[in-house]
């Protein structure tokens, strides 16, 4: 998620929009809005939450396959 932060924050300090929703696979977990000369970041903390669950799932499977790959 830090990855998609730092390239969202190169991204609006680019264009120089209003306000940018950070987005990982369309799912919006972060937003930059312009105050003054500077953006400040928010996180969408239900988003964040599901995109931590969904990553977290993903990586329990691929740790199960590795472990049965291994022993066999």
């Amino acid at each position: 998620m830090s990855v998609a932060i730092y390239f969202g924050d190169i991204n609006v300090y680019s264009t120089s929009v209003d306000t940018l929703p950070v987005k990982i696979f369309g799912i919006p977990i972060y937003e930059l809005t312009k105050s003054g000369t500077k953006y400040i970041g928010k996180t969408i903390e239900i988003y964040m939450g599901v995109v931590c669950g969904i990553c977290m799932f993903f990586s329990a499977i691929a740790e199960e396959l590795i472990s049965r790959v291994k022993h066999k």
